[in-house]
This record gives structure tokens, C-alpha cells and sequence, in this order.
């Protein structure tokens, strides 16, 4: 089973600021990907019934219940797409996601 297919847009005021949308919506438990940012040393900041946000020394993630990601970085390092792009595919491992049809529910 691959990573669910997913879409990534530059915010447009605010240039640290990306956009991950998943094309198929709903495919993790927030449980799962609690538990993999935890491991990886991500931080809870704040969590509502619709939106969590963790952070780490490089980025912040804000994930809403619709199945939004947003990125921030604090890392200027990494500054592009393809930089997102494999920030989100390491995150979201496919041995450590519990897929069963629930993206933060």
C-alpha cells in the first residue's frame, strides 16, 4: 500500500508557509500520526476538537480535521516543493500509519 497521493501549495502571503492537501480524504487516525510526530520528537503546542499543532526545531505542523496539513518552517534551509514533499513522505511512513480510513478523526 503507497502513501496516500497528496497535493502541495506554497501559501500565498507567506512564503514559509505550505499547503498539504490529501487527494483521498480521511485516510489516517490522528491517534497514529500522534504517535509517529512523538517519536520523531514533535511537540504537542495545542489541540482543538478540529485542529492540532506540532512542532519540532525545524517546523511547525498544524493539522485540521478536513484533512489539511499546514507546514511551517523555521528551517530556511528548506525552502522548496521537493523539500515538503519529503518532509510529509518521512512523516507520514507508511510502517508506522494505522490506515483505516480516518485522518485525525
Amino acid at each position: 500500500m503507497a502513501i496516500p497521493n497528496f497535493s502541495v501549495n506554497r501559501c500565498s502571503n507567506n512564503s514559509q508557509r505550505w499547503n498539504v492537501y490529501f487527494n483521498s480524504s480521511k485516510p489516517f487516525h490522528m491517534h497514529s500520526i500522534q504517535e509517529i510526530l512523538e517519536k520523531k520528537h514533535y511537540q504537542i503546542l495545542a489541540t482543538t476538537p478540529n485542529i492540532t499543532v506540532f512542532r519540532s526545531k525545524d517546523v511547525r505542523l498544524t493539522c485540521y480535521t478536513e484533512g489539511l496539513i499546514q507546514v511551517d518552517l523555521y528551517d530556511s534551509s528548506k525552502k522548496g516543493l521537493k523539500d515538503i514533499e519529503h518532509l510529509i513522505k518521512d512523516i507520514f511512513d507508511l510502517n508506522s500509519i494505522n490506515f483505516s480510513g480516518e485522518l485525525f478523526g
